[in-house]
């Protein structure tokens, strides 16, 4: 049994140590002055001792005199040292914790996109902000506080038998079946507050889920819908930490009642030494004001190991994100030279719908400088072609080349570099629009971020804003319009000039005059590289060299689109007939 609760409460201790081994010289020096302040600190009750014993009691001024400015020196090295023990220790654990924020953000980051469909953003958020909140706590004050209550309870044992042990032994009785109280009481405190925490990040998920589809929200008019989803997950939370409260409330009272007890006791027995000359009043008080020291560190202890098993659960969760294994990015062949592109038999479901197959014996090739369409209705795996080609998932069967050679062979970096990818729904960063584009290059110059935003058509209206490049674009790039933000979109992919362009549904959610200006900038870039396009809007597909029509899984025709749509019975005939219908009737 001790082993299971000792064990992984070591590790975790030697998790935590590790990371903070950078810190260890920062520590070194809390140590130091954490060691002179204890030391001062359990000075002063012989001091008082000695104020009472050797000054008062034989009535000598100058004895008086001396014993009290010894004791105020005390104090001052007691409360300046105190200062610094604090300085280091919490300084040490602020950079411990933002060097594991860092890590943990890097870390999350490195998954693979199936680590992300099972994970929920704001949970993910709750790891780096609730649960390093909860550790930063323990790391920075708490721990300089749990060293100094060690020192000056085991300081404070030790003067106490020098100063009376007959009165230490009493104290002494009482100290083992609290520490088994404590035990069981850290361990249901823990247990409580991993459930507490996770409940809580379980909240976050809600409230981030909220807050990023508010529009959505707003049109279905679901506000109140949103707020009794975000109290529920808050209550369950909330009940939580109540239960543990309760159980902090009931431990303090004990622990109160007992220590107030053993103080009459002592009071009493040693007023009893004191009349029978056993004792002298200055030796009662100062042993007094040591158990004083003592009770208050170990208080402290308890109050700590509350915070200290919470920090526990949150460290468990931590460790478990930063102990998952990464992508490795760079291993493999640096980058795609041509852009040769060659689907070979692919077969593929989604790992959390193996049951139901994507993409089933897909076969084709996207020569260098060839524009290959993709169409098909919703479902068909269209978008699947894509996130196989970034290999974000891997083919179940079959296999994809590039350059005539297995995607695998490739570094994830170097076959991703190779790619520029423009979405349906580009995601901005809350930063100027320079930043942005230069995402596709971190260290493209400004004149290359103006050249790329020309190439898309986004020049004109970046330059009519007041602050040109440097305007924000908000989150999300919520003070773009759609064109606009598909146009930094296609500069951003430009910019790394890639050996492949994909525009999956690139077009479909914006009006005629921004598919207008998006079309002109991409029909610019037709046959200067390998370029793959999903859409649903066949306008957009016409001048393709070669389209790929595709129906559950399978391509069941291919051709340029004169030949497929000289196919009435084909299904290419039927989705161009479809939409123009669908025009008619809105016009």
């Amino acid at each position: 049994m001790k082993t299971t609760l000792y064990t992984p409460c070591m590790d975790t201790i030697k998790k935590l140590l590790q990371l903070s081994r950078k810190e260890w010289p920062l520590l070194s020096w809390g140590l130091l002055f954490l060691a002179i302040s204890s030391a001062a600190l359990l000075a002063y009750p012989h001091t008082i001792k000695k104020i009472i014993d050797e000054a008062i009691a034989q009535k000598n001024q100058s004895q008086l005199n001396f014993a009290a400015l010894l004791a105020v020196g005390i104090f001052a090295i007691q409360s300046v040292t105190s200062a610094m023990r604090y300085y280091f220790f919490t300084l040490a654990g602020e950079k411990t914790v933002k060097r594991l924020r860092e890590k943990l953000f890097g870390q999350i980051l490195g998954q693979n996109i199936t680590f992300f469909d099972s994970q929920k953003t704001g949970e993910l958020l709750g790891r780096l902000s609730s649960d390093t909140a909860v550790l930063q706590n323990a790391l920075s004050v708490n721990i300089s506080m749990l060293v100094r209550a060690l020192v000056q309870a085991t300081g404070g044992i030790v003067m106490l038998f020098m100063t009376s042990a007959k009165l230490t032994i009493f104290i002494l009785v009482i100290i083992p079946p609290l520490g088994f109280l404590a035990a069981r009481f850290g361990k249901k405190v823990k247990s409580i507050s991993k459930k507490a925490q996770d409940a809580l990040a379980a909240s976050s998920g809600v409230a981030e889920e909220g807050i990023a589809g508010v529009r959505t929200v707003k049109s279905f008019a679901q506000e109140n819908f949103e707020k009794e989803r975000y109290h529920s997950r808050l209550e369950t939370s909330f009940l939580l930490s109540k239960e543990k409260i309760k159980e902090v409330a009931s431990f303090t009272n004990l622990v109160s009642l007992v220590g107030l007890t053993a103080v009459v006791f002592i009071v009493w027995y040693g007023g009893t030494l004191v009349i029978k000359q056993e004792m002298s009043i200055g030796t009662l008080t100062s042993f007094l004001l040591y158990v004083i020291t003592v009770a208050f560190s170990v208080g402290m202890l308890g109050s700590l190991w509350t915070d200290f098993m919470s920090a526990y659960g949150a460290s468990g969760r931590i460790f478990e994100l930063l102990e998952k294994e990464t992508e490795d990015l760079n291993s493999g062949k640096k980058a795609i030279e041509k852009g040769h592109i060659e689907f070979k038999n692919v077969h593929f479901s989604y790992p959390a719908r193996s049951q139901f197959p994507i993409l089933q014996g897909v076969s084709f090739s996207i020569g260098p400088h060839e524009t290959v369409a993709v169409v098909g209705p919703s479902g068909a795996g269209k978008s699947t072609l894509v996130q196989l080609i970034m290999r974000f998932y891997e083919a179940d069967s079959g296999s994809i080349e590039f350059d005539h050679e297995d995607g695998k062979n490739y570094s994830l970096k170097g076959l991703r570099d190779s790619i520029g990818l423009v979405s349906q729904e580009p995601v901005l960063v809350s930063e100027s629009l320079f930043e942005n584009i230069r995402y596709g290059k971190p260290k493209a110059s400004f004149d290359e971020v103006r050249e790329a935003a020309k190439k898309a058509f986004a020049h004109d209206f970046i330059t009519s804003f007041p602050d040109g490049y440097e305007t924000l674009v908000g989150e999300r790039g919520v003070q773009l319009s759609g064109g606009q933000k598909q146009r930094v979109a296609i500069a951003r992919a430009l910019l790394k000039n890639p050996r492949i362009l994909i525009l999956d549904e690139a077009t479909s959610s914006l009006d005629a005059e921004s598919e207008y200006l998006v079309q002109k900038a991409l029909e610019d870039q037709i046959g200067k590289r390998a370029t793959l396009i999903i859409a649903h809007r066949l306008s957009t597909v016409k001048q393709a060299d070669k389209i790929l029509v595709l129906q559950d899984g399978k391509i069941v025709q291919v051709g340029n689109h004169d030949d497929l749509f000289k196919q009435e019975d084909g299904l290419y005939h039927k989705l161009v007939e479809r939409q123009f219908n669908n025009s008619k009737e809105i016009l």
